[in-house]
């Protein structure tokens, strides 16, 4: 029931009671339009609902912050198409609730709409979210009013979840080594699927000698088989991913912010130098260690939304732990290590890695 039904009803009532002490030709008149007028509101609303389509989508799924101090704005777009050539619709209220699994923050808001007769028109809906995480953004119900707002009608109800990434601005990260970087790609054990390079400790591909094939490129026992030369192709050696561990401890929000941005930071520069990264933390939500291997930005969005499916923790040992019983032993030669709490040297040890680069994000 809306307040304007309610203020009809008392209008009506107090009319009533007029007319039963008054019996007089107007007092029963405007009684007559009292009881008229809400049958043509009724009409109106149902033929609105019939001419009314609703969507929802979100047209950009990922949202940056300006910088760490303020809020980002998530935004999803909700759309109106009234068919109908007669009669706009004034008003409509779409509820809307919204939900970062990462952070904590969620929240429910009220938004209003209205669209002309024969009309499509769009409405952003902006979530102001603190801190950083992927937002579930979800249109629980689309009502709409008659033009007095004595009924409503719902058009449309639980519509999709909409899922926005919101992301902390890029920082300048001094990584310490130019090893990371690893140009040279000499001693890299993986290779291109799809490009053939010059190296020739793996093969891409054999196919008949051409002119200006190099002779040291023959492959002497299939061309003694074939009865023709026939020439092996290099592979493209890629270059060695770097581990990186993520640790999610951290005691505050902002201090997961400034875990996330640093994160986001040393991928993006890491991929602009064309190094692939190997991430690992421990997923406390589903109990087991996650490892993703992230060569474009793409897949670096992918993983993100995997991460801020776990929950914080305030034990630094929680990553420690659980990959040492992951792992069972298994050595890595180098790694970086990211995080935004105190480790001891002899914790970090236990994770089994020759030589690991300790980032504390809370001092770059």
């Amino acid at each position: 029931m809306t307040i304007g039904t309610l203020i009809y009803i008392l209008i009506f009532i107090t009319s009533l009671l007029i007319s039963v002490i008054c019996l007089e030709y107007g007092t029963v008149a405007v009684l007559g339009v009292l009881v008229i007028v809400p049958l043509f509101m009724l009409i109106f609303l149902i033929v609105m609902r019939i001419h009314i389509e609703v969507n929802v989508e979100c047209k950009n799924p990922v949202a940056e912050k300006d910088s760490m101090n303020k809020p980002a704005r998530a935004t999803i777009a909700l759309s109106l198409e009234n068919t109908g050539r007669w009669l706009p619709i004034s008003k409509g209220l779409a509820w809307v609730r919204y939900e970062n699994s990462f952070s904590g923050e969620k929240g429910r808001m009220k938004v209003r709409l209205s669209v002309d007769a024969g009309k499509r028109r769009g409405r952003r809906i902006p979530v102001v979210i603190r801190h950083c995480g992927n937002v579930s953004i979800k249109v629980e119900k689309v009502k709409i009013y008659d033009y007095l707002n004595l009924f409503a009608t719902t058009v449309g109800k639980n519509f999709d979840t909409q899922d926005v990434l919101v992301m902390p601005p890029l920082k300048d990260i001094y990584l310490g080594r130019d090893r990371w970087y690893n140009e040279t790609n000499e001693d890299s054990d993986r290779f291109s699927l799809y490009k053939k390079g010059d190296d020739p400790s793996e093969i891409f591909d054999i196919r008949d000698f051409k002119d200006g094939d190099r002779i040291q490129r023959i492959h002497w026992k299939l061309s003694s088989k074939a009865g023709h030369y026939m020439v092996k192709e290099g592979s493209l050696p890629l270059a060695k991913a770097v581990y990186i561990f993520i640790d999610l401890c951290a005691e505050t929000s902002d201090a997961a912010d400034l875990l996330v941005q640093g994160v986001y930071s040393v991928s993006m520069q890491l991929m602009e130098q064309g190094v692939p990264q190997y991430y690992i933390w421990f997923d406390n939500k589903n109990d087991l260690i996650q490892e993703q291997l992230i060569e474009n930005e793409e897949e670096l969005f992918w993983m993100f939304e995997d991460l801020f499916k776990c929950r914080t923790t305030k034990e630094p040992d929680e990553l420690i732990h659980a990959y040492m019983e992951w792992e069972e032993g298994r050595q890595k030669e180098t790694g970086l290590y990211l995080t935004v709490t105190d480790h001891t040297v002899s914790d970090l040890d236990e994770l089994g890695v020759t030589e690991l680069q300790v980032l504390d994000l809370r001092d770059e």
